[in-house]
């Protein structure tokens, strides 16, 4: 299996002052010991198959390269929104048109949803956040495109298949329904669903030959986004029949789809991504392990789930004016994602530059 190492990073010979401690080196490309024509991973406790052609990368300090064209272009995640969109206008402009025309509009029973809304309204975002994501994959990173997909996928299903059933039980117990569920069960929603999609994250990742906090972004979002697309699909279900109850049909399902479109970048994958890359970052040798980071990372994303969750409910229950209510919860909204997504933005600097220090002393050392 041949994949391509950093372009900045000669091949390694000596593992860092922790790797030496430890008697070995640390992860990362070595000559090749069976063929010194090439470079092969050294995952930290072992030789895996993954190797270059060492001639392909001898001499190479040279600067950051832009990432090859690929697909549908560095702005492909747009293209997709668009694409969602036009589906909607699509979509609706037909059914406002057939309404008008038809002498008999309404006649029928109650209104059915087009799966096509059901499902680009649960899943547009998402599906531009992960291709965006797979497009900026590096070749180091021994993480395929196509196996991000399936983690996202599978990832995302194992874990709301766990924790729906585990949040309800929670909910009874709490003395909640289903139309006002308990505020004990949807502040512990986030001790519960944190854990299981790291869970999925770590199992998913298993395998992969690199690990590291770069990659626990990667991975643990799209175990994130995966999640939230299924949450969402069941939000928008709910919306739409209860719409249906209270005659207001389709206008809650579009609030309910914009709400969760604007919001779900900023909460599910946000939070398994900063827990993801603290897990990963603490894995040596290539096998994770629990530290105090690890620890502490989970129990502050797990709050700040439940802080969401529970400033939901409150604003739900408390006894003020709709309107109230609703700005209240609109400001929140506002500064939680802002505070999401400036804590997100910081992690990644800080990865990135890490990774640049490590290049650039790398690229010292063999001058």
């Amino acid at each position: 299996m041949t994949i391509a190492p950093s372009q900045h990073q000669p091949a390694e010979q000596y593992g860092g002052r922790d790797a030496a401690a430890r008697g070995l080196p640390k992860a990362g490309w070595y000559v090749d010991p069976q063929d010194a024509r090439s470079l092969r991973w050294w995952s930290g406790a072992g030789w895996t198959a993954y190797t270059y052609p060492l001639a392909a990368v001898a001499g190479v300090h040279s600067a950051h390269r832009r990432p090859p064209h690929k697909w549908i272009g560095r702005f492909g995640g747009w293209i997709i929104a668009g694409a969602s969109a036009f589906i909607w206008i699509w979509l609706i402009g037909f059914s406002l048109l057939l309404s008008a025309i038809s002498p008999n509009a309404g006649d029928d029973g109650p209104a059915v949803l087009s799966p096509y809304l059901l499902v680009t309204g649960a899943a547009t975002v998402a599906a531009a956040i992960l291709y965006t994501m797979a497009y900026r994959l590096r070749p180091e990173d021994g993480l395929t495109a196509s196996r991000l997909v399936i983690i996202a996928g599978v990832g995302g299903l194992a874990a709301t298949l766990v924790a729906a059933p585990v949040n309800s039980l929670i909910d009874v117990l709490g003395g909640g329904t289903a139309s006002h569920p308990s505020g004990l069960a949807l502040v512990l929603a986030g001790v519960v669903e944190e854990l299981l999609k790291v869970s999925a994250a770590v199992i998913l990742a298993l395998k992969l030959p690199v690990k590291n906090a770069r990659i626990g972004l990667f991975v643990g979002g799209a175990v994130g986004l995966g999640f939230s697309v299924i949450e969402n699909l069941s939000y928008l279900q709910e919306a739409f029949a209860r719409g249906q109850e209270t005659g207001s049909g389709f206008g809650v399902f579009v609030a309910t789809a914009v709400g969760r479109e604007l919001t779900g970048p900023f909460l599910h994958p946000v939070f398994s991504a900063l827990l993801g890359a603290a897990v990963f970052a603490a894995a040596r040798g290539g096998r994770f392990r629990l530290s105090v980071r690890v620890v502490l990372a989970y129990l502050g994303v797990a709050a700040a789930h439940g802080l969401f969750n529970g400033a939901t409910w409150l604003a739900q229950n408390l006894p003020w004016s709709p309107a109230a209510a609703g700005g209240a919860l609109l400001l929140f909204e506002l500064v939680f994602v802002l505070s999401t997504g400036l804590a997100w933005l910081l992690i990644v600097r800080r990865i990135r530059r890490q990774d640049a220090e490590r290049m650039a002393a790398s690229a010292w050392g063999y001058a």
